[in-house]
């Protein structure tokens, strides 16, 4: 919500308070997502590794002072290092699963494998030192993408390689397409920044290029791929074409490889054509840069800075292009992307996929300026010619979207004492505005401060320094700043935000499938082969469920998780609100002996959401209100819930918008595959 204790003191600012911080607390909640399937599987071990400690770590970074960005330095280093820890013990169940369930095909359990499978956590600045092995003494890297969701996923996946002599084969043996892409200075500087800060040591030589390839991972499974040098598998990774626009060129750039184009202007002033040739959305969209400088109140009768909780900035100054900096484009079979420098600090790419029909923005941030004394509030803008009348919708911690308008409440008189503080909005999962034609929905990578100051435009902050206190409790000034060595400078954010413009009421189904996409991104595990024998020897392809189901498109699955005592805690969610979709607003129905397929399911017990308790002992606990609309006093209203679960016929049935918690016993213990830590 949007909360103000008194005049010019808006609680706005920790809706984007430590950006890096909360990427990491919801990077790690994905992958323990992930990780908790993956233990499930092979079984939960009693004596070693397990993901308890990263649960820990996030269920204390779900703090009001911890993912919000409103503690102290030491306190922020101390919520990641939690964080880091918990990582590191979950990342060893992923490996040992993954090595698990490749070499065994049986259901015998696995023993002890050989196969030793490395992850890359610092893949988003570029750095995978398992990928970047030299395939010219013979070695194929092996790559399996294990997948979360409850779907059949196709996907882009990038990563760094040491040199373009590459083939990429699929699990059936099979040459699949591929393009290498260069990786611009700006990423390469983050690398060896960041790797230095964390990691105490310089990187290896830079990868020459980013490889890219589709990928088709079954759902709750995974797919294995294989990356081997030319000489050995016989096609080749195609390079991308580059070309540079000079400003004064004065000429138009058409990007896309499928459905969607963007035609851009060397003319940065001029905006974006977003054409999409399978709706037929066409639409003027111009995106830039500004900051809000922090309000110094120290001296006001009534002191109010700006801070990690306030948001209060005094005017706005636009960021524009410093001299002639010229567009780059880069082409080729699997992706585009356009390169812009908006200043010394800031970087951009705007990507579009082959058979995507969105459009992906990676930035780069920082380190912001202060030497001007200011404290500032960098934001982007996504403009539209959309005619909204004030009004957008934002999610309320990544569910329902709730109608926002500006300046205005329905049920009592607003004041707004700070036009721009006063209308922003936490966004866990995205933003979206529309009118009578078209709706324009954006989707975010992590929590953040957002909202729409001016009609058909989308408004987002992405990184906030500053050099005052806002008097809220911190007692210290939000200033991350990163050492190495006798060096401190200013912290630097990458980040990506994802946009997409439909005909009226078509962005539900994008917003809810890709904010899943989103959340749980394919989790890669590396290793390498001596050899051509992997397929021969190890499972290439796995799918938990029945080789014939998937989830329906509008159900999720948040937690399966094998307990301490054995049992099973599994939690589905309906996720379409009422009307938000003309098909997949609907009930739905789960079944789960597909979703279980090797276990005979023996008793299933529904409960409260934190499965503390049964369901039917709570719902003789409940208070029965008086809804707007029932016909009589102390009727209880007449909601959409999901029917009791069959017994033998075992389908759970969820409502838009509802999750329902199970406690699940298993007949016999099959398929458990105990390992030794």
């Amino acid at each position: 919500m949007t909360f103000s204790h008194r005049a010019h003191a808006y609680w706005t600012g920790y809706f984007s308070s430590r950006p890096a911080l909360k990427r990491y607390v919801k990077v790690m909640s994905g992958y323990y997502l992930a990780a908790r399937q993956l233990e499930f599987y092979i079984g939960r071990s009693e004596t070693g590794r397990n993901t308890d400690s990263l649960a820990d770590a996030l269920a204390i970074a779900q703090h009001h002072d911890a993912v919000t960005g409103t503690e102290k330095q030491h306190v922020a280093n101390d919520y990641a290092k939690r964080l880091a820890i918990g990582y590191t013990e979950a990342e060893e169940v992923v490996a040992t699963a993954l090595a698990c369930l490749v070499d065994s095909p049986s259901d015998n359990g696995c023993g002890r494998s050989t196969t030793r499978f490395q992850q890359c956590p610092l893949l988003n600045i570029s750095y995978c030192p398992a990928s970047e092995i030299d395939f010219s003494n013979g070695k194929n890297l092996v790559i399996v993408i294990y997948n979360s969701l409850g779907w059949k996923r196709e996907d882009i996946i990038r990563i760094p390689v040491a040199n373009g002599d590459v083939t990429v084969f699929n699990s059936e043996g099979k040459i699949i397409e591929s393009q290498l892409v260069p990786p611009a200075d700006a990423f390469m500087d983050l690398r060896d920044y960041y790797v230095r800060a964390y990691l105490g040591r310089n990187p290896m030589v830079p990868p020459k290029y980013w490889l890219a390839f589709p990928v088709s991972v079954p759902p709750l499974g995974f797919s294995t791929y294989t990356i081997s040098s030319v000489k050995r598998g016989g096609g080749h990774s195609i390079r991308s074409s580059i070309q540079t626009f000079e400003s004064s060129d004065k000429s138009t750039v058409e990007v896309g490889q499928g459905n969607l184009k963007l035609i851009f202007s060397s003319d940065k002033s001029k905006p974006i054509n977003y054409i999409n040739n399978k709706s037929l959305v066409e639409e003027s969209v111009e995106q830039s840069y500004s900051f809000y400088p922090a309000y110094n109140g120290t001296n006001d009768k009534a002191p109010q800075n700006a801070g990690a909780y306030i948001f209060r900035p005094n005017g706005t100054f636009f960021i524009k292009s410093e001299g002639q900096v010229p567009l780059t484009v880069m082409r080729g079979p699997i992706l585009d992307e356009v390169h812009q420098k908006i200043n010394e600090w800031i970087y951009q790419v705007t990507r579009l996929y082959k058979g995507k029909e969105h459009v992906e923005v990676e930035f780069i941030v920082g380190p912001i300026p202060v030497d001007d004394g200011l404290g500032k509030e960098v934001v982007t803008h996504i403009t539209s010619t959309l005619e909204t009348n004030k009004t957008f919708y934002t999610d309320s911690n990544g569910r329902d979207f709730i109608k926002r308008i500006r300046d205005y409440r329905t049920d009592w008189d607003l004041e707004v004492n700070e036009p721009v503080a006063g209308n922003y909005y936490p966004i866990n999962l995205g933003i979206y505005m529309q009118d009578v034609k078209k709706e324009f929905s954006l989707l975010v990578d992590r929590a953040l401060g957002g909202s729409s100051i001016v009609d058909g435009e989308v408004e987002l902050m992405l990184h906030r320094r500053l050099l005052l206190d806002d008097s809220r409790g911190v007692a210290e000034a939000l200033n991350e700043t990163d050492c190495v060595l006798d060096e401190c400078k200013g912290l630097t954010i990458q980040g990506k935000y994802y946009f997409r413009i439909d005909t009226i009421g078509d962005g539900a189904k994008w917003r809810r499938t890709f904010g899943q996409e989103i959340y749980s991104p394919p989790l890669l595990a590396f290793t390498e082969e001596d050899g051509d024998s992997w397929r021969n020897s190890h499972v290439t392809t796995f799918s938990g469920i029945d080789s014939s189901y998937s989830l329906p498109d509008n159900v999720a699955i948040i937690t399966l998780q094998e307990l301490d005592d054995g049992k099973i805690l599994l939690r589905l969610a309906h996720l379409y609100q009422i009307g938000e979709d003309k098909d997949l607003s609907k009930p739905t129905n789960v079944e789960l002996k597909k979703l279980f397929p090797r276990k005979k399911i023996g008793k299933v017990t529904e409960t409260s959401l934190s499965a503390n308790q049964e369901r039917t002992e709570m719902e003789k606990k409940r208070l029965v209100w008086k809804v707007e609309g029932s016909s009589s006093s102390g009727e209880e209203s007449k909601l959409a819930r999901g029917r009791p679960v069959d017994p033998k016929e075992l389908v759970v049935e969820l409502a838009p918008m509802e999750i329902r918690t199970f406690i699940i016993d298993f007949d016999h213990k099959s398929y458990r595959r105990a390992f030794d830590a």
